[in-house]
C-alpha cells in the first residue's frame, strides 16, 4: 500500500472482489461517497469483504444514490482467520452500547454475544444498528473481518452453548478471583463474560463460578462501568497474544 492509499475512503461489500471485476454500490455507500465525501468519478476508494483481502478500486458513474467500482488491483491478502475471541456482555445505555462496540471492534472482537442477567437493565437490541456500528468500526480500523453478532439470549443459554474445551473468563467483581493479568493466555479461541449495570448477583457469581470451564478473574480493586471492563479485559487479552504470538 503507498503512502498515499491509507487515506482512501474504505468501505465494506457483501459482494465477491476478483481481479477484473466490480461492485454495484448500495444507496448508502453511493449517497456517503457522492455527498458526504464529494468523489467523482475516477476517484480511488478501498473495498473489502472479509474474505478477497483489500482492493483498490475505481468509481464510475457515481450518483447521489447509485455507481459502481471497478477492481483496479489487491492492496492487501485476506489473513489467516486468528484465535476467536468472544465478548459475552449484557446490554447498556445507548451511547455506552456504542462506545463499547466500536471499542471492542478496533481491540480485535470477533464475536459479540449480549446476554439477558438478573441485573439487565436494557431489555432489547436494535441488531441491525449494532451490526451497521460494526461494520463501520471495522471499515476504520482497517480490519479485514466483521464480528459476528449474536441474538440476545439469557446468560444460562450463553453459557451451555459454549464450546467446554476453550478458555472461558468471567470478570467478577466483589469476588475472590485471580487477577485477569496474571492468567496465562493460549492463543485458542477464547470468551470473556462482562456484568451489567449493577454487577452480577451473589446467586449468579456462585453459579458461573461453579462451572469447571469458566475461569473467574479479577479486573482489579476498582469496580469498572461495564464498557471499561470489557476494553480492560479485552486489552490485556491481546496483549498477551501479541506476546505468545512474538
Amino acid at each position: 500500500m503507498t503512502d498515499d492509499t491509507y487515506k482512501l475512503p474504505r468501505l465494506f461489500t457483501n459482494q465477491r472482489l476478483s481481479n477484473g471485476g466490480g461492485i454495484a454500490l448500495t444507496d448508502a455507500q453511493a449517497h456517503y461517497l457522492h455527498t458526504v465525501m464529494r468523489r467523482k468519478d475516477r476517484d480511488e476508494v478501498r473495498l473489502f469483504n472479509a474474505a478477497d483481502g483489500e482492493w483498490l478500486a475505481s468509481l464510475n458513474g457515481l450518483k447521489k444514490k447509485s455507481g459502481t467500482a471497478e477492481l483496479v488491483r489487491q492492496l492487501k491478502e485476506q489473513p489467516d482467520e486468528p484465535a476467536r475471541i468472544h465478548l459475552y456482555f449484557a446490554p447498556i445505555t445507548k451511547n455506552r452500547m456504542d462506545w463499547l462496540v466500536e471499542k471492542a471492534v478496533e481491540l480485535g472482537i470477533t464475536d459479540m454475544h449480549p446476554v439477558l442477567t438478573q441485573n439487565t437493565e436494557v431489555r432489547k437490541i436494535k441488531e441491525e444498528r449494532l451490526t451497521a456500528q460494526m461494520m463501520e468500526a471495522a471499515e476504520q480500523s482497517e480490519r479485514l473481518s466483521i464480528p459476528l453478532l449474536h441474538s440476545l439470549v439469557p446468560l444460562n443459554a450463553a453459557l451451555a452453548g459454549w464450546d467446554a474445551d476453550n478458555p472461558f473468563l468471567a470478570c467478577l467483581e466483589r469476588y475472590d478471583a485471580t487477577p485477569m493479568a496474571a492468567i496465562k493466555s493460549e492463543n485458542k479461541e477464547t470468551a470473556i463474560l462482562i456484568g451489567p449495570v449493577g454487577g452480577f448477583t451473589e446467586e449468579e457469581k456462585n453459579t458461573i463460578a461453579s462451572m469447571d470451564f469458566i475461569t473467574p478473574v479479577s479486573l482489579g480493586d476498582n469496580v469498572l462501568r461495564c464498557e471499561t471492563a470489557a476494553i480492560y479485559a479485552l486489552s490485556v487479552l491481546q496483549a498477551k497474544r501479541a506476546v505468545n504470538s512474538g
